[in-house]
């Protein structure tokens, strides 16, 4: 079809102008309705608070975009640094603006995603959100390998959620917040409002800088 926009002018559309424009002016100071899951975690970007946070990683199975069967620990963040977001192809303006953040982090982290760093955005609405559906929302931000958007049966997305401390009992009111840690040494931030991609890199960068001096051990966890 010819006329419309295509997927690269969309992507930046959000990130360059609705990102900019939402979170950089705080769309609290707008007055605009939201719907319940849009409501929650809408704060100015000055408002972003981070604190460690203690997670726990549950390796159980759940299924990727491409419809293939992962485990959560072994093969979705395996012993990398990870960036975890959550998300439903049904929200209408928080998650918007999680992806379009996690575009731009994507496209600052070069070539270390994958390699050293991988992207996680598991959805809370894994009944709706099956692997076709992920894929063609995978597309819109012109997700590259190491980009994971995650799904699978509902006990074990919420056992994930609850272990990560972004579980939500109703998903629409899922907040806009970020996890970032290293797998391997067990170390965690969370980041609740709308961090800048600048900002969730800078807490990649220290995480990389710490892993220079200290090496995996035997056992690829690190020293204690």
């Amino acid at each position: 079809m010819s006329g419309g926009p295509s997927r690269t002018t969309a992507r930046h559309s959000v990130s360059r102008g609705f990102l900019a424009v939402a979170v950089a002016a705080g769309i609290l100071s707008v007055a605009i309705p939201l719907r319940a899951e849009e409501e929650k975690g809408v704060t100015a970007a000055n408002a972003v608070r981070s604190s460690p946070a203690r997670v726990r990683l549950f390796d159980v199975p759940l299924m990727d975009q491409d419809g293939r069967n992962v485990r959560f620990v072994r093969d979705a963040v395996g012993g990398r640094i990870v960036v975890v977001d959550t998300f439903f192809t049904k929200c209408g303006l928080i998650c918007p603006i999680l992806g379009a953040i996690f575009a731009d982090l994507q496209k600052m982290l070069g070539d270390l995603l994958d390699r050293e760093v991988r992207l996680v955005s598991i959805t809370v609405d894994p009944a709706t959100d099956i692997p076709p559906r992920l894929k063609e929302y995978a597309a819109q931000w012109e997700a590259r390998p190491g980009w994971y958007f995650l799904t699978g049966e509902k006990q074990n997305v919420d056992h994930v959620l609850e272990g990560l401390g972004l579980y939500s009992a109703d998903f629409t009111e899922h907040p806009s917040a970020f996890l970032v840690g290293d797998v391997r040494e067990g170390k965690w931030t969370r980041l609740y409002g709308f961090a800048t991609p600048e900002q969730l890199m800078g807490h990649v960068k220290e995480l990389l800088a710490q892993r220079k001096g200290n090496p995996p051990g035997k056992d690829g966890q690190g020293r204690k």
